[in-house]
């Protein structure tokens, strides 16, 4: 009898650490993403690139950035991560440095799907004319890597941008 309810408790105690990660599974959500909140600076150049995220209302995520390489014009994007559905969406457009000129057409920003999320990591997925291009977020502590795998008139091109939390 004893040995019968060893093996019950083993039994269940199995069942309810196995349903922890499958509970855990589906992370991909806005209010998962919210560790991607706050401001960021270029870890070699803070005054030369940053980026922002906040929780807007209605638990959108509202992003800026600007780059302005050393011998460069240098840009600013525009982001919002949004519920699309069944989805999770990155809108994003580019604009100079000016802001006198957007990269995109007026009704069409880039899109990229959230394709993979962990607790701190999202990859998301370019759509339409950006498909086979993939935007990674990943955050380690007060470290966010950025990662854009693009591809240039058909050529892949790699982006890393190390990343520091700013004092908010």
């Amino acid at each position: 009898m004893v040995k019968e309810i060893s093996v019950r408790l083993a039994t269940t105690l199995l069942l309810i650490v196995g349903a922890v990660p499958a509970a855990l599974a589906d992370p991909c959500s806005l209010a998962s993403l919210n560790w991607m909140a706050g401001t960021w600076q270029n870890t070699t150049d803070p005054q030369g690139a940053q980026e922002r995220w906040v929780v807007a209302p209605h638990n959108v995520l509202m992003g800026s950035a600007w780059e302005f390489p050393k011998s460069k014009a240098g840009y600013a994007e525009i982001m919002a991560i949004k519920q699309d559905g069944n989805t999770i969406s990155m809108l994003l457009r580019h604009f100079d440095g000016g802001l006198s000129r957007a990269w995109e057409e007026r009704d069409a920003p880039m899109v990229f799907t959230a394709s993979s999320c962990d607790r701190y990591s999202v990859i998301f997925d370019g759509q339409g004319a950006h498909v086979g291009e993939h935007l990674t977020y990943r955050r380690s502590g007060s470290a966010l890597l950025i990662i854009g795998d693009f591809l240039h008139h058909g050529t892949p091109a790699r982006e890393e941008w190390h990343m520091v939390r700013a004092g908010d």
